[in-house]
């Protein structure tokens, strides 16, 4: 075990001497790790996209007699309180192309494998080889990538649901622009020219 207080050249030191079988394990650990971040990352993505859109409403539950900012609250609270299946499942009731809702459900699939059931076939690291230990890093990598690759892909799919629009940037990001807003301005412009005549 590490102390606390380790430097850089007494963990680099430390990590040279260890054994293969040591090193492979604390590289497995720290893909651990990585897998962790990446499925929170992913989920808080997920989680940050559908409350930014207007489109994807959760009236029944929040009702629509709050003002917006109490909606944006109640929303957020209600969206970071939901399993990523539900979360799925709401996107699924709001239009999210089938294909879509496929993808994120085999995301979830891989999501769940990590956090659900990666040791019932016994990977811990204390008990697998060295050869066991890097089978298993690489799953994780694995993970960490196709999770990554979805928190990418998330804002595509609410693009084609209609959710959002986005503008290219030239470097390879882009703008999301929520297109409810379009809506709340007409709304707003409607109820200022009611109260006009």
């Amino acid at each position: 075990m590490f102390k606390s207080s380790a430097t850089r050249d007494q963990l680099s030191e430390f990590i040279k001497e260890m054994p293969d079988l040591d090193f492979a394990r604390f590289l497995y650990c720290q893909e651990m790790a990585g897998a962790f971040l990446a499925v929170g990352k992913f989920e808080d993505m997920l989680v940050t996209a559908m409350h930014m859109c207007d489109k994807v409403k959760l009236e029944k539950v929040i009702g629509s007699d709050k003002s917006y900012w109490e909606q944006s609250l109640s929303k957020k609270a209600l969206l970071q309180g939901s399993t990523l299946g539900s979360l799925i499942k709401i996107l699924e009731r709001r239009g999210v192309r089938q294909q879509d809702i496929n993808y994120l459900k085999w995301v979830k699939g891989k999501r769940d494998y990590f956090v659900h059931r990666l040791f019932h076939d016994g990977a811990w690291p204390g008990e697998l080889n060295e050869e066991g230990c890097r089978f298993m890093t690489r799953r994780l990598l694995a993970i960490q990538l196709w999770l990554a690759r979805a928190e990418r892909k998330i804002w595509r799919m609410f693009e084609r649901a209609g959710f959002v629009e986005l503008d290219s940037l030239g470097d390879g990001s882009f703008l999301a622009v929520n297109v409810g807003i379009y809506e709340l301005s007409e709304l707003g412009e409607s109820q200022a020219a009611d109260g006009d005549s």
